[in-house]
């Protein structure tokens, strides 16, 4: 048997189990709520309902804003209560199909929100609420290679919220 088959396979197996946390270890875990979503400013992702879009949406976020948290409050929960969000740019219907225009310095994103932010024993670290709105030059990320993920420019502005929020 050739010894570079042999090897694979374990050092592949060891890599995987070196990427996943221990069991029981615990994980940063965000929640996201909303309130009346459906009177928010701007909430249609993909030109679909609020109700996908909030699905969408908190899986999104979640999923992104895990790992900053883990870094920032290993073990730490975060919850996000949305009372309003404005995405960036605008939905032009083409041909059938709705595609979200991000150009210049229009219609950045905006969202309001209660957040509770605490550690692994449950003690409250941060609560309050905030409105945030990205204020960077939309044509400075005109290269950017991510800003063509789903909701970049909201994900990277909850991400520096998060890095920026003072803890007690």
């Amino acid at each position: 048997m050739n010894m570079h088959r042999a090897v694979f396979p374990i050092v592949a197996v060891s890599c995987l189990l070196a990427s996943v946390p221990a069991l029981g270890a615990p994980r940063g875990t965000v929640n996201i709520q909303y309130v009346q979503p459906s009177k928010f400013t701007d909430f249609s992702i993909y030109g679909r309902d609020y109700q996908w879009s909030a699905s969408y949406f908190s899986t999104q976020i979640s999923d992104d804003l895990a790992p900053v948290l883990e870094r920032k409050v290993p073990g730490g929960k975060l919850t996000l209560t949305f009372t309003d969000i404005d995405l960036a740019g605008h939905y032009r219907g083409r041909g059938g199909s709705d595609v979200r225009i991000v150009r210049g310095e229009i219609r950045p994103a905006r969202m309001s929100f209660a957040f509770l932010l605490q550690d692994s024993a449950g003690r409250t670290l941060a609560n309050g609420s905030t409105r945030i709105t990205d204020n960077s030059s939309q044509s400075s990320l005109a290269h950017h290679p991510r800003r063509s993920t789903p909701l970049y420019y909201e994900k990277r502005m909850l991400e520096r919220w998060l890095k920026s929020s003072k803890t007690s």
